[in-house]
């Protein structure tokens, strides 16, 4: 019996330790999680409710038409304009112009989806930087890939 209370003690902590986590799992999960799968119901209206960021696919090309023909015609054709630069709203809003577009580096953006990885599918073009520059006798810079070419259109 004298090692009874051991046992006993034990299974009473492990007891309360449960109920105290069922307890604070009920007040931190918000009522509405799980409706519609794992995530807060709720947070469909509050989304819904902001206002959107992105344009339409042809947004930019009412100002721009020069280089929503040039991407029209190359292998970026299908690609939105957001994908290189920030969404439409950083830029325009109500058919105003609000602010400067966002243009990063070409080294930078070019990289985001050529840059030679493993992962991606061998058919989609992809370029180890360095011995790409140094192939063609360029110097690493941040616009090296526009020495040769279009970043609208890359075929160019």
């Amino acid at each position: 019996m004298e090692h009874a209370k051991h046992i006993i003690r034990a299974v009473l902590l492990l007891v309360i330790a449960a109920t105290l986590f069922v307890l604070a799992r009920h007040f931190a999960i918000p009522q509405s999680f799980g409706v519609y799968g794992a995530y807060r119901a709720a947070s469909v209206t509050e989304h819904a409710a902001k206002e959107p960021q992105h344009g339409a696919a042809g947004s930019c090309a009412g100002c721009h038409d020069e280089q929503a023909d040039v991407k029209a015609e190359g292998k970026h054709a299908n690609l939105s304009c957001e994908s290189c630069h920030a969404p439409l709203a950083v830029h325009v809003r109500d058919d105003q112009k609000v602010g400067p577009m966002t243009i990063p580096t070409p080294i930078e953006v070019c990289s985001w989806c050529h840059q030679k990885l493993r992962a991606r599918p061998e058919a989609f073009p992809q370029v180890v930087f360095a011995s790409h520059v140094a192939e063609h006798d360029e110097t690493m810079t941040d616009s090296v890939c526009l020495e040769c070419h279009n970043a609208h259109n890359p075929s160019e």
